[in-house]
């Protein structure tokens, strides 16, 4: 029968094993010196060697030639039957498919027998986590005192689901990922046992997708190793992965930065190949990361990193046209829609908000107009008008042309005396307070992304493109209104604060406020945030209803019926009253609210 490659080369003494030289020194240390547990619980990742070492600690309990230093001699016998599975004294049970209570029962009824051949009857438990209440009720004392001849080694990749009580009567030993430098070198030895010829590249792909898992590597590898191929390069690699690698994603770094149409022709062709919302910021999220940690601490910080030497010489090269805010804005955004995408976000939403990030960006659309400006300086045509290949603009100018008017040379006499859209006041700019949305208010943040901003007079005109009505809709919204009001009081004083689209306009400044409350179709075209059932509090409302922002507050002597009617009306909500059935007492009138 034909074996895996990662059974074939598993390893079977102590030296053999990866990256898990503390696990490995414990153990050996206590077989030698003839003072091994009577319980072992072996936690970590999957792959990472826990029902591999073991059977290596069952080979050393029952190897009649070990060595002096705990090694088994891996030729006797016992060693031979236990790697193959044969051994009658070493029992592996499935914790997943042998969960219930009376598996375990059946288990404690052998236990008592002595051993077949060797000296320990060794119980290998793997994903002991699954087993039920009662099966760990009726494994408790066995396990706590166990015949002297009789050995328990339990793994686990969910430690903590192991009731205290089991914990407590083994001893504990945590296994770790395997780092990639680890699993590349693990994987050029077997490839060069197997014969096989494989790009340096192609390894640290694959170990790199691994995730820590020497198994999930050695998979990988008999895949190449098996397509028949003389030399496996990456571009195979890729096609065994189906895209979304870090060689793919490394490979529009530089169309991401420069906001050119290539970013979404290749995120296309990776989502076609197959690449999920997870795994694409997974992706960015790491590569992001490697050029922040070059740009805060360069070499040193470099050398830190799991990398192979073209990676770090593009991660050197690419750290130059970064800087630290954009990428921290970066991390922030893969950070918070990381777990939207593990609940079933669709891969191409998430491309949707990559291209806002990136794409249509405020920052990259003004240095795409300088770039347009600069170019026709150039070839001497006149800023402002298109090229010959270019749509010639239509008389009527929209919003969006303000842009294009303000970076051209020959309004820059007019807008001496103005200062810039972003800096409208000493005490903040819009772009950072796009920026940190991102962090604490994400619905926000994806509505304000394609915005820009204006200085009109002592006001913050926030500009919102015409074909975005929804972000204007959702920035319009009441709790969306009290949080950019909070903004403006904290990041532009003493400036008032107003969102356009189109035709449409609101105005932040004391929107919730009692003497400046917006009115249903007080501004035209004005999306409608209150409730149609009654009118807004104003400066007719009663003095016990002052609503500021997102709190309310009440004098003392006045009704709480008021209070609650103004709240209903705020948030739009429906008021149910409950009472108790009374036969003696009248019912209350209509409209009365229990107190």
């Amino acid at each position: 029968m034909h074996l895996s490659l990662y059974r074939r080369h598993r390893p079977g003494v102590f030296s053999e094993v990866v990256a898990q030289d503390a696990a490995v020194s414990l153990l050996r240390r206590e077989i030698a010196g003839g003072k091994n547990s009577h319980a072992y619980l072996f936690s970590g990742p999957r792959g990472c060697g826990k029902t591999t070492l073991a059977r290596i600690v069952a080979k050393a309990l029952n190897c009649p030639n070990r060595r002096e230093d705990g090694e088994p001699c891996a030729k006797c016998p016992q060693c031979i039957s236990i790697a193959s599975g044969d051994n009658l004294d070493v029992i592996e049970i499935d914790g997943a498919s042998n969960r219930g209570i009376d598996e375990i029962r059946e288990l404690k009824e052998h236990i008592s027998l002595s051993p077949f051949s060797g000296m320990y009857k060794v119980y290998i438990i793997d994903e002991v986590h699954m087993l039920t209440d009662p099966a760990f009720n009726a494994l408790l004392k066995t396990l706590e005192e166990p015949p002297q001849t009789v050995v328990f080694i339990l793994a686990t990749t969910e430690p903590h689901k192991v009731p205290a009580t089991i914990r407590s009567r083994c001893q504990h030993i945590p296994f770790h990922r395997i780092p990639v430098p680890a699993i590349v070198e693990c994987m050029e030895k077997v490839s060069a046992l197997e014969g096989a010829v494989i790009e340096q590249d192609a390894l640290w792909e694959m170990a790199r997708e691994s995730d820590g898992s020497l198994r999930d590597a050695l998979s990988l590898l008999e895949q190449a190793v098996t397509s028949g191929l003389p030399a496996v390069s990456l571009e195979d690699i890729r096609g065994i992965l189906g895209g979304g690698g870090r060689s793919d994603l490394e490979r529009l770094i530089p169309a991401m930065r420069d906001g050119s149409a290539e970013v979404f022709r290749g995120f296309s062709e990776l989502l076609q190949r197959g690449l999920t919302a997870e795994r694409l910021l997974e992706g960015l999220f790491l590569l992001f990361r490697d050029i922040l940690v070059t740009v805060l601490w360069g070499e040193d910080g470099i050398s830190s990193l799991p990398l192979s030497e073209d990676e770090r010489t593009f991660i050197r090269e690419e750290s130059g046209h970064w800087r630290e805010p954009e990428l921290w804005k970066v991390l922030n955004f893969c950070s918070a829609t990381l777990p939207r995408a593990r609940y079933g976000l669709k891969a191409e939403v998430v491309l949707g908000m990559v291209l806002g990030l990136f794409v249509l960006s405020p920052a990259k659309t003004e240095e795409r107009v300088r770039k347009e400006a600069a170019f026709e300086m150039e070839d001497g045509a006149t800023p402002g008008k298109g090229r010959s290949h270019k749509i010639e603009q239509k008389p009527e100018q929209k919003p969006e042309q303000k842009e294009h008017e303000i970076h051209s040379p020959d309004k820059e006499e007019v807008l001496q005396g103005s200062p810039p859209a972003s800096d409208v006041s000493s005490g903040g700019n819009w772009d950072e307070c796009v920026d940190a949305m991102a962090s604490d208010n994400l619905p926000l943040y994806c509505a304000c992304v394609p915005t820009r901003s204006e200085r009109d007079g002592d006001s913050l005109v926030i500009l919102f493109p015409e074909d975005r009505q929804f972000s204007f809709e959702i920035a319009s919204s009441p709790r969306s209104i009290a949080y950019l009001d909070s903004i403006r009081l904290d990041r532009f004083p003493g400036v008032q604060m107003k969102l356009v689209c189109g035709d449409r306009s609101v105005q932040v400044e004391d929107n919730f406020s009692a003497g400046n409350a917006v009115q249903p179709g007080e501004q035209d075209g004005s999306p409608n945030t209150f409730s149609s059932s009654g009118d807004v509090p104003s400066e007719k409302s009663p003095p016990s209803v002052r609503v500021r922002a997102n709190h309310i507050e009440t004098e003392d002597g006045e009704q709480r019926q008021e209070c609650f009617l103004e709240i209903q009306k705020l948030f739009n909500a429906d008021l149910l009253v409950l009472k108790e059935e009374n036969p003696d007492e009248p019912d209350n009138p209509e409209g009365a609210v229990a107190e």
